[in-house]
């Protein structure tokens, strides 16, 4: 399932089913009156969706809604962390952006590595420098 904005409501259901969900966005707004059943994350609720679901044993990936929104992706992860309150590790945090989506998606390919200079990839003033990938070194 990918948008899945009120999967929290069946994520009991999903997990029982293995059904895993790609948030798209990952922090849902209610623009119009049919989006008032997201579930916000803190400060309005203790539970952001992504919280909700893993709690139900949902494979939960980060989406991107627009091709430029993808450069978001580093912050989206980090702000799922920071209202997990500690509740997912770093690396579980790192996946919601990375290898739950592929396995979601179904790529089984390896991905390729990226360099960060200015602290990790989920430290807010760090910077990409450089992909590493089966074609080649790209440095940024």
């Amino acid at each position: 399932i990918t948008g899945a904005a009120e999967a929290h409501i069946l994520a009991k259901e999903l997990g029982e089913a293995g059904v895993g969900v790609i948030l798209n966005p990952p922090r849902p707004f209610p623009y119009v009156w049919e989006d008032r059943r997201i579930l916000p994350g803190p400060p309005l609720t203790r539970d952001s969706a992504i919280m909700k679901l893993k709690e139900h044993g949902v494979i939960v990936g980060v989406g991107c809604e627009e091709i430029w929104s993808a450069r978001n992706l580093p912050f989206d992860v980090a702000w799922a962390a920071i209202e997990a309150e500690g509740r997912i590790s770093r690396s579980e945090a790192l996946a919601l952006g990375s290898v739950n989506v592929q396995k979601l998606l179904g790529v089984t390919t390896r991905g390729d590595l990226v360099v960060t200079r200015g602290g990790e990839l989920l430290d807010l003033h760090a910077r990409v420098a450089a992909v590493v990938s089966g074609t080649g070194v790209y440095v940024i």
